[in-house]
């Protein structure tokens, strides 16, 4: 975090939305696959869960409706 003008912490906010190249977003969904793989094989069965539910979020996320070209805010 940086600091402010006077030293102390600088006010920020969140994007309301984060947005993310398509490879961007499947070397993402490609980390959380490996390390919790290797969080699993080391034993730590909470922290692998937690990745995979991360996971699953971007993988739900990446999954288009529709039929290629379809515009999906026409419904």
């Amino acid at each position: 975090m940086r600091d402010s003008v006077d030293g102390g912490p600088a006010d920020f906010r969140f994007a309301p939305a984060i947005v993310l190249t398509k490879r961007e977003a499947f070397e993402a969904c490609e980390i959380c696959a490996d390390a919790e793989r290797s969080l699993l094989r080391a034993g730590r069965a909470a922290e692998a869960a937690r990745l995979a539910t991360l996971f699953e979020l971007f993988e739900n996320r990446l999954v288009v409706q529709g039929t290629p070209g379809q515009d999906r805010s026409a419904s």
